[in-house]
């Protein structure tokens, strides 16, 4: 099975006043579809900048001189890529900008609906004057608004005889999705569904609740012309280029749509453990608690069901006790979506909650990438190796740090960028950069040390 995501030796680089950062210098790795792949390094060593680059949010001063990003047999870098090697030296950020743009509209089916982000400090990648429900509901309204209405118009089409025929479904099949899903799709209700499901999952409603909340679901009223207009947008999958030339036209779209974004926006807060979110959605950013607010944010990352999410350090502006509550919140997204994640963190013990693999960074490259407890019980890197001994345990062993400090990537050392701090360093590892060797079934270590082995 192909990879979800792979990344082949990305280079990237800003340009600065100071000199030119070399940020990331041939990064190698693979998302395997389904797994939750973690990132771990010191700060600086390039976690962030290798998930913007993937999103294509890098910075205009920022090229990508060599590298592929590939997803779904597409090169998502290949246009940066290319302005980079045209001009080399002579790189100016604002030609640069004018492809950018270019890559934004290229992407705008891919980035935000098949991979989306979680960044890193939801108060500043909130919208202050703009409400909860209204951010939830964009997302979704702006990449996929064939699904806002399909849910309208399943709920206009369903009758209380269709939502009895359910309920007895839904007891036979305890809950079953994929019955449900063939039901609505055999009574032209796909859209349904997921509603129905949604009230069936919630643990802190009584049974008698769920059946009357799912029959009230029954027969919303529309309008004929409303019904026809919304019917053009679920089957289009878009919205008609000529609904927006007629201002009437546009403004009954965006508010039967926004209305149903909101709606479901109340559903994924409920779902992401957010209680009251019928009033959270009118709520403003400021007026919620850093933990509800990392829930927000992935809430937007999900709401269009991506194949691909990107978490860059989700519990890094959370105490103690909100930083368990994601985590324990992202290990039950991982077995109800059928995503693939990249967590990145500098902390390997919340890596070492949720992810299935671990991939160690040092200065722009990948060190190391190894299956979660091979790395925390059989590192082989010597970075990673000094990185899991600097890690306190209630065992009372010594905490040992790792001696030197991070180069300065306006300069990088030669050869292994870690051998000015390696203890095990020899003559090769000042010259030569290392490749990838393969120790066991499924790690891979860059280090001259098993050469051979």
């Amino acid at each position: 099975m192909s990879d979800a995501l792979a990344i082949r030796d990305l280079h990237v680089q800003f340009h600065t006043r100071r000199g030119v950062y070399k940020a990331l210098n041939g990064v190698d790795l693979g998302l395997r579809r389904g797994e939750v792949l973690g990132i771990a390094g010191e700060s600086g060593c390039g976690k962030t900048t290798m998930g913007l680059a993937v999103m294509s949010l890098l910075p205009r001063n920022a090229s990508i001189p060599r590298g592929q990003v590939i997803f779904d047999n597409k090169d998502l870098v290949n246009l940066p890529r290319e302005y980079a090697e045209r001009v080399g030296d002579r790189f100016k950020p604002k030609e640069h900008e004018r492809i950018l743009r270019r890559v934004g509209k290229a992407l705008a089916r891919i980035r935000g609906r098949r991979i989306s982000m979680v960044f890193q400090e939801p108060m500043t990648s909130l919208n202050p004057v703009l409400s909860i429900g209204f951010q939830v509901a964009e997302t979704v309204y702006v990449h996929d608004p064939a699904l806002l209405a399909r849910r309208v118009l399943a709920r206009s089409k369903t009758t209380p005889q269709i939502m009895r025929e359910v309920l007895t479904l839904l007891g036979a099949t305890q809950g079953g999705e994929a019955a449900l899903r063939k039901f609505a799709a055999d009574h032209d209700l796909v859209g349904l569904e997921e509603q129905v499901l949604f009230v069936w999952r919630r643990e802190d409603v009584h049974i008698s609740r769920k059946e009357k909340a799912i029959r009230s679901l029954a027969g919303q009223s529309m309008k004929p012309w409303e019904r026809k207009i919304i019917e053009t947008v679920a089957k289009s999958g878009s919205i008609p280029p000529q609904f927006a030339r007629v201002p009437v036209l546009s403004k009954l779209v965006r508010r039967i749509l926004l209305k149903e974004g909101s709606r479901k926006a109340r559903e994924l807060l409920t779902s992401l453990g957010i209680h009251h979110a019928e009033r959270v959605v009118k709520m403003f950013p400021h007026e919620l608690s850093g933990g509800m607010r990392q829930r927000v944010v992935i809430a937007i990352a999900l709401a269009n069901n991506p194949e691909i999410v990107i978490m860059d350090e989700p519990t890094s502006a959370v105490d103690v006790t909100v930083q368990a509550q994601i985590l324990e919140l992202v290990k039950q997204i991982r077995t109800s979506v059928s995503a693939s994640f990249i967590v990145i963190s500098h902390d390997l013990a919340v890596l070492a909650e949720v992810s299935d693999r671990i991939a160690i960074m040092y200065a722009g490259r990948i060190v190391e990438v190894a299956p979660t407890a091979e790395i925390l019980h059989h590192p082989l890197h010597p970075y990673t190796q000094m990185l899991i001994s600097a890690i306190p345990t209630l065992e009372g062993k010594s905490v040992e740090g790792i001696k030197g400090e991070v180069p300065d990537m306006r300069a990088p050392p030669g050869g292994c960028a870690f051998h000015p701090r390696c203890p095990f360093a020899f003559e090769k590892c000042n010259s030569v950069v290392p490749i990838d060797f393969r120790q066991g079934d499924d790690q891979l270590v860059a280090c001259w040390l098993y050469e051979g082995k």
